[in-house]
């Protein structure tokens, strides 16, 4: 086999993967984060590289080496981000446990201190009962995690005060 047939196979196939990544981020079929569209983006400005720099296309090959490092430098950050929230997804019985229900209305409410004749009492339409959703806690953490990052103090619990 030709090794020119080589290079000019991977300048071929470099330029369909840059394409079809940009195509299918352009598409909204791929997001600018996500690894598939790094990939394509790396690999394929990789495989022109070779293809440019083999034939003496000098500003080409240049321009593609730059596109890989962009492509490498978003792909680190990636990595940074989802190592960044799995350390801050630590499970905790406590707050494991918290309702996820946002929804506010009428409805009835487990009577909790003296017990009466009722075990439950009929909210009027106009209360409003706040609660803690996992939501709500994830952002804590993400605040509290990014107002402590340079002290390395954060332990990644939310702590509720009265």
């Amino acid at each position: 086999m030709d090794f020119s047939l080589l290079i000019v196979a991977a300048g071929w196939i470099g330029a369909i993967l840059t394409v079809a990544a940009y195509g299918l981020l352009s598409a909204g079929k791929l997001a600018a984060d996500s690894p598939w569209f790094q990939v394509g983006n790396i690999v394929g400005a990789g495989m022109l590289l070779i293809s440019a720099a083999s034939n003496g296309a000098w500003p080409s090959a240049v321009v593609n080496g730059i596109w890989i490092v962009i492509g490498l430098q978003a792909s680190i950050m990636l990595v940074r981000r989802a190592r960044q929230r799995a350390r801050s997804a630590v499970s905790d019985p406590m707050t494991d446990a918290l309702p996820t229900i946002t929804s506010i209305g009428t409805g009835t409410v487990s009577v909790i201190g003296e017990q009466t004749d009722h075990l439950d009492e009929i909210l009027p339409p106009t209360v409003a009962i706040p609660i803690i959703t996992q939501a709500m806690l994830a952002e804590e953490h993400a605040r509290r995690a990014q107002t402590h990052a340079h002290e390395g103090t954060d332990t990644g619990r939310v702590t509720i005060g009265v």
